[in-house]
């Protein structure tokens, strides 16, 4: 029974740490607006700023919080620290060590295209800065909070992860109209979605999975 749990356990957290990096990858990196020329292929951080200079947008007829594309980046970056440490996860240490480092470049994706002090700190992108500083700094300090009550984690996943999957594409629905006009022929949410929704699911999926499996004992 104790075999079985435990190869559970490290399924169900392979499953987790697999999840976020993929949802991770496919909301910063990866095309949600896929176009044959590169130049004009939009990730989410890249739709979060293009949707700023949309005409209904500078107009006011049409009214959109740019942040949404950038939540499924936003729930990887700062979930997947915490779960590489957490103590209720089965993973080697080498490899736990490599998922944290992976918020990294997370993090750094979710910054304002550009990098000055001032920028960093303006209204607009303080929030930015502030949720990827966090984010590399769980990357330090994440041992820490390594005896986080591993439910408490996975509620707040699948919360956030359940709203990085609902709102950004609320979000896109409002402004679809806008991007087909720009790109003068119709658009959908690309190949790049794909996988951050379904790295995401997994991710979530695994770690009810991993609450749900009895601990073991010898712990």
């Amino acid at each position: 029974m104790k075999i079985r749990d435990n190869r559970w356990r490290t399924a169900a957290s392979w499953l987790t740490a697999l999840g976020l990096l993929a949802g991770g990858v496919g909301a910063a990196f990866l095309p949600w607006v896929g176009e044959r020329a590169v130049a004009l292929q939009l990730t989410g951080p890249g739709l979060a700023e293009f949707v700023k200079f949309l005409p209904a947008v500078r107009l006011g007829e049409v009214h959109i919080q740019r942040l949404y594309f950038l939540l499924p980046l936003f729930t990887a970056m700062l979930t997947l620290p915490l779960a590489a440490v957490n103590r209720t996860v089965s993973l080697p240490g080498g490899l736990r060590w490599l998922f944290r480092l992976a918020a990294v470049p997370l993090a750094l994706a979710s910054l304002s295209p550009v990098w000055t002090p001032a920028i960093l700190v303006s209204a607009e992108f303080r929030l930015q800065t502030i949720l990827a500083l966090t984010s590399m700094g769980l990357v330090v300090v994440g041992p820490v909070f390594k005896r986080l009550p591993w439910p408490w984690l996975a509620v707040g996943l699948a919360v956030a992860g359940t709203a990085s999957i609902i709102l950004p594409v609320r979000a896109f629905g409002l402004v679809q109209a806008g991007i087909a006009e720009a790109y003068n022929h119709p658009v959908v949410l690309g190949w790049g979605w794909t996988v951050t929704v379904l790295g995401l699911g997994a991710a979530v999926v695994g770690s009810l999975w991993l609450a749900a499996i009895r601990k073991n004992p010898a712990e």
